[in-house]
């Protein structure tokens, strides 16, 4: 019993004297916080606004079905082409041509890829089985984003580094997807943040075939014309 009303008096004394400290964690007042009292933030976090262009469609795509991108995440569009070049015309940032791309085990894992004019994004879920036998199987879907992509350029192979999933297209990407030998599947190779294997994915025929329409007579995107309002 002594050791129990010893603890919490220990326990109210720490409060006590805790109870200030944490009162001026922050910006106290007008006053402007350092960083070791700003602890709810990062260091290098700023909040900023940037005005961008809304993209236009390449001149030579008007030929290309025209898909809509205004379904919000609560009623996905089910219907949207796969492996098909595309005139994508999204309501917030505006046009642009890219194809679609999916691999997946029926029931299982699933790799989506989206193959932009100037930019990549590959995405997915692994499925993860535990149990069985006597237990109760039990799946887990663990979502990943790429972080390095390889792909094949002839003879040698193209290293791209992205962030989040997303890949910037250059020249050499460009020219190396839309020389990619038509008529078979392809395949690319990448790996996941935290990882250090390169998983090996395949990209259907008519994705390869896309390829060339998406990434024809390619040229770098011009600057878009921004305006900082950061702060």
């Amino acid at each position: 019993m002594k050791n129990a009303f010893t603890k919490i008096a220990i326990g109210l004394a720490l409060s006590a004297v805790g109870g200030p400290s944490l009162a001026q964690i922050g910006n106290v007042g007008n006053a402007t916080g350092t960083p070791a009292q700003n602890v709810f933030c990062e260091k290098s976090l700023k909040s900023t606004v940037t005005r961008v262009s809304k993209t236009v469609l390449p001149s030579g795509y008007s030929d290309l079905k025209d898909v809509q991108l205004n379904s919000d995440f609560r009623f996905p569009k089910n219907d949207l082409p796969f492996s098909q070049a595309l005139a994508l015309n999204d309501p917030v940032t505006g046009q642009s041509v890219g194809v679609y791309d999916q691999n997946f085990v029926p029931g299982g894992s699933k790799v989506f890829s989206s193959w932009g004019r100037f930019g990549i994004t590959i995405w997915g879920y692994w499925l993860l089985s535990t149990g069985g036998g006597f237990s109760e199987k039990v799946a887990t879907f663990v979502p990943f984003e790429a972080d390095i992509l390889w792909i094949s350029d002839g003879d040698s192979f193209l290293i791209i580094k992205g962030c989040n999933g997303r890949f910037t297209v250059t020249s050499e990407v460009a020219a190396a997807l839309r020389n990619y030998p038509a008529g078979k599947n392809g395949y690319i190779r990448f790996s996941t943040e935290g990882t250090g294997s390169a998983v090996l994915s395949e990209i259907g025929k008519d994705t390869v075939a896309a390829w060339k329409k998406v990434y024809a007579n390619w040229s770098p995107e011009a600057p878009p014309k921004i305006e900082s309002l950061g702060f």
